[in-house]
């Protein structure tokens, strides 16, 4: 597809990625002044490819329609996504700093050393409200928080998460210090296993903090 490797990714990955890029551009939509038809295009064929991998990934429900669904979906959703990063880095409203958020290819390249990853995990809180899990990231100084992102090293941070008993993570990237999940009311006395790592501008992650498990609700 057009944009070259920015979404060769396994199936898992792909979708993660899919989903960071869907969900910067909701948070962002005013702010870009991006085009209401398009995101809505892409809200539901995301949508529908969350929905089908889930299918196929659960081992009780895979099956040749379930595969192939995946398929299609997965192939609609690519096919707009490399139009769409398109119109995103032809629509300058959308900074350069946004781009890399959401990993996608910066409009210029300039020669620079390459940035080097952290070498610490970061400490985590996590703070409910009904059906929310906003989740803080914090760097420690000393075995105590430190509430910046000023080194050089730390561009921002991606959050990885899953329900208990299910196989694949959802990931979200923020390059603020905190970051807030959304639940279904369905989804309330679920036990959710959270755990973040720090990454610089080009996306590199550093390690991964300690899993940190929560209820919904």
């Amino acid at each position: 597809m057009h944009r070259g490797s920015s979404f060769d990714q396994p199936d898992g990955q792909f979708l993660a990625h899919a989903n960071t890029v869907n969900d910067q551009c909701k948070e962002h939509a005013v702010e870009w002044k991006l085009d209401s038809e398009r995101l809505a295009s892409l809200n539901l064929l995301i949508t529908n490819a969350n929905a089908a991998y889930a299918d196929n990934s659960d081992t009780a429900t895979r099956n040749l329609i379930t595969s192939t669904n995946k398929k299609t979906a997965f192939g609609e959703l690519k096919h707009f996504l490399s139009l769409f990063v398109d119109y995103l880095e032809g629509t300058l409203s959308v900074p350069d700093e946004a781009l890399a958020v959401m990993g996608l290819r910066p409009r210029t390249h300039h020669a620079s050393q390459p940035q080097s990853t952290a070498d610490d995990a970061p400490m985590l809180k996590v703070v409910k409200k009904h059906d929310e899990m906003t989740v803080y990231v914090a760097q420690t100084e000393l075995g105590h928080p430190t509430q910046s992102t000023k080194k050089k090293k730390y561009f921002g941070f991606k959050l990885r998460w899953r329900f208990e008993g299910e196989t694949f993570y959802r990931t979200e990237v923020s390059t603020r210090l905190h970051f807030t999940l959304h639940f279904d009311r369905e989804d309330e006395t679920k036990r959710v296993i959270i755990a973040a790592a720090w990454i610089n501008s080009r996306l590199e992650e550093g390690p991964w903090s300690e899993d940190v498990t929560e209820v919904v609700g």
